[in-house]
């Protein structure tokens, strides 16, 4: 197989694969040939190239471990001169995106989409850890691959700990957009708030260091994730600003009571007991 982008995703998946799979042959493809060369010395990969030397064609199975653009710009620019038996998956975020553009060079029914929800907010090689993808959640997308492609790559992203689970790709977009782009924002404010306000990382207490750890994420990486998710993280913006001004507003009318039962909603939807959208929709449908 082959892993392009040697950062900490696929940098951790060599980890993952090399303890569970000890068999496979790795091929690393990374821009930065020093990172490749580390691989080499790690025995992470057993053989190291630089994108456009051109892909093996004994690889069975490529996996896309850069950021978006570099995902997609590969499919666009390689994807047409992979070997017919060669299957393509990725772990960008993405999941609509990285078919269509695999439906363009015609690789849709060899191409399944996935996205593990595991991470950190470092980066790099260095920082690649053998059990990121244990017991991760894995969506998984597709749309022209048959079957038994299908069934190929999930056993392939089983091998790594994760857990599959097959998920429509537009759906899974609209989904990350509010459950992963906009905390990752949001704590981003939160930071910018705090430095306003002039406190440092070390003045913050257990729940300002946990709300505020995604701001030190990789900003880059992040314009591209929300470069294709704006307008509904805009939409998620927009709603998390409005909650905030009417609790800004409670808060200056010194309204405590109003504001404990703000605190009470939100705290018996975060411990799982209650919804104001599952309760929304029963009173429609009553």
């Amino acid at each position: 197989m082959a892993i392009v982008g040697l950062g900490l995703m696929g940098g951790s998946l060599a980890l993952a694969l090399r303890s569970r799979t000890p068999s496979i042959r790795i091929l690393g493809i990374d821009v930065d040939p020093v990172v490749g060369t580390r691989a080499l010395g790690d025995g992470l990969v057993d053989r190291f190239e630089l994108p456009g030397d051109g892909m093996d064609r004994e690889v069975e199975l490529v996996v896309l471990a850069g950021p978006p653009r570099a995902a997609l710009g590969f499919i666009a620019e390689e994807g047409a001169t992979l070997s017919a038996d060669t299957l393509l998956t990725d772990l960008t975020g993405l999941n609509a995106p990285i078919l269509r553009t695999s439906e363009h060079v015609g690789l849709s029914d060899r191409t399944v989409s996935a996205h593990p929800l595991c991470g950190s907010q470092e980066s790099g090689l260095a920082a690649a850890r053998g059990d990121l993808y244990r017991d991760a959640p894995i969506w998984l997308s597709a749309t022209s691959a048959p079957p038994e492609i299908r069934r190929r790559i999930q056993k392939f992203w089983e091998g790594t700990g994760g857990d599959c689970e097959w998920i429509e790709a537009q759906e899974h977009d609209r989904r990350m957009a509010w459950v992963s782009h906009l905390p990752q924002l949001v704590a981003n404010a939160l930071a910018g708030a705090l430095d306003s306000a002039g406190f440092r990382p070390e003045d913050l207490g257990p729940g300002g260091r946990d709300m505020t750890r995604l701001a030190a994420s990789s900003p880059p990486l992040w314009s591209e994730l929300l470069d294709h998710s704006a307008p509904i993280t805009g939409t998620g913006l927009t709603s998390v600003s409005r909650a905030l001004s009417v609790v800004a507003d409670l808060l200056a009318r010194r309204d405590l009571d109003r504001i404990e039962e703000f605190m009470e909603l939100t705290r018996r939807w975060s411990l799982g007991q209650d919804s104001l959208a599952e309760r929304a929709e029963e009173k429609e449908g009553s």
